[in-house]
């Protein structure tokens, strides 16, 4: 928290707080956590304490460290019960389309979503109001 500016602290600190860290996972000293931010999704924040190293998925180019990784910080340290251990999934055989998606990266996944879009909007549209209302139930 210490390359965070002040302002981002007290913004970091303010989102902990309300409980906008939603859910968190940890891995050994990796910790990773759904914050709801200003967008209309959850960012993705995590914080690897093992590597000194952190990030999010949020557009934050202003300093080192943005408020999500900040709140993240915080709940590590004010509330650790937030993060589930992350279990190691027993192998089970699985359909291969779904192993290679899991391979994909983030970048590759939103690029075959894309692509989605435009061969069948009527899908992605009923994916997306799919993904509302089940994001409507979660938040309440």
């Amino acid at each position: 928290m210490a390359l965070a500016g002040l302002e981002v602290q007290d913004r970091g600190y303010a989102l902990f707080s309300r409980g906008m860290v939603l859910e968190g996972t940890r891995q050994g000293k990796r910790y990773s956590a759904r914050i709801k931010g200003s967008a209309p999704y959850p960012y993705r924040a995590w914080i690897d304490l093992e590597k000194q190293d952190w990030g999010c998925s949020c557009p934050y180019t202003w300093g080192p460290v943005c408020k999500h990784v900040v709140a993240v910080a915080y709940a590590i340290q004010e509330a650790p019960e937030i993060f589930q251990a992350k279990r190691r999934r027993k192998k089970k055989t699985a359909d291969p389309k779904q192993l290679a998606l899991q391979e994909l990266s983030d970048e590759a996944l939103l690029e075959l979503l894309w692509e989605l879009a435009e061969q069948r909007p009527e899908l992605m549209e009923e994916f997306a109001y799919n993904l509302l209302q089940r994001t409507r139930e979660e938040w309440g």
